[in-house]
């Protein structure tokens, strides 16, 4: 009974492990694609502020909903450059989240792609 029991669990530790997985790829591969159509637009981030970034946090549809009192959400992936002085070449993504909350007169609902530069130096 135990013996199946605890091959139960470790198949059911096994799927929500793969979900999970396949929930991160699927979030850098859509941080990917944002990155990408930002960068061929006309007017997309100059080149030498992009170049200047220590680490870059892409989240793709960050939901805003608002009736009195609001909340946003949106979660996606960092990347930071390497080296001392973060500025050697880009690391591996790190899963991101940004949460939020307001009051005041407001209602309606928005969906954006945010994309921003961070800057550590002081």
């Amino acid at each position: 009974m135990f013996r199946v029991f605890s091959l139960s669990l470790c198949l059911m530790l096994t799927a929500v492990s793969l979900v999970a997985q396949n929930k991160e790829q699927g979030r850098l591969e859509s941080a990917g694609l944002v990155m990408e159509e930002i960068l061929n637009l006309p007017d997309a981030i100059p080149q030498d502020l992009l170049n200047k970034a220590e680490c870059v946090i892409v989240i793709p549809s960050m939901t805003k909903v608002a009736i009195g009192i609001g909340g946003s959400y949106g979660r996606g992936a960092m990347v930071c450059r390497s080296g001392a002085d973060f500025d050697g070449a880009w690391g591996s993504p790190a899963m991101y989240a940004i949460e939020g909350g307001s009051f005041g007169l407001q209602l309606g609902a928005q969906s954006t792609d945010l994309v921003l530069l961070v800057d550590l130096r002081t």
